[in-house]
């Protein structure tokens, strides 16, 4: 784009340039009009004044011709801005595509690990129940025993005052 501001200013020099050469060399053409109006002797002034305006005609052709260079340029860079906008709007749809894309991935894996975790949560729970059984099956055990204890120890406590009786009156018969 640089390149073509470049070339636009260069053309714009060499026009101003020949505009500069057409306007030096056309104005003594314009003096000797112009002094024979002031003596007096400017009855062709209209003759000059076309001669004058084709002098005239290169230039506006030219400025025309640069003109529509300019309007086709200008047609050309609004056609590729348009270009341009729409291979940005694609850019913009495939970036969503893709961002969406790889978040519906990371939701699936999400959604994958959540359901590991679940069936993990399910698992520990049965196995909690399981050691609940068992620790409510042990404490039956444990109380069962403790009663068994207690009931051995109540006899084992009647068969020792048993005994001491029987030594007892043993000892009493043997004096």
């Amino acid at each position: 784009m640089a390149t073509d501001s470049d070339a636009l200013r260069d053309q714009n020099q060499r026009q101003r340039e020949a505009l500069r050469w057409h306007d030096s060399e056309n104005f003594l053409k314009y003096s000797v009009v112009q002094n024979a109006v002031f003596k007096g002797d400017g009855d062709d002034i209209f003759g000059n004044s076309v001669a004058d305006q084709s002098d005239l005609a290169p230039l506006i052709t030219e400025y025309e011709k640069h003109l529509e260079a300019l309007n086709g340029q200008l047609k050309y860079y609004q056609k590729q801005m348009g270009e341009m906008k729409l291979q940005l709007e694609n850019v913009i749809k495939e970036n969503e595509r893709s961002e969406l894309s790889r978040q519906k991935l990371h939701t699936q894996e999400l959604l994958s690990q959540l359901e590991m975790a679940n069936e993990k949560v399910v698992e520990n729970e049965k196995l909690i129940l399981e050691h609940q059984e068992k620790a409510n099956r042990l404490q039956r055990r444990l109380s069962q025993a403790e009663e068994r204890a207690a009931s051995a120890s109540q006899q084992l406590s009647v068969i020792t005052m048993q005994r001491r009786k029987a030594a007892s009156m043993m000892n009493l018969e043997n004096i």
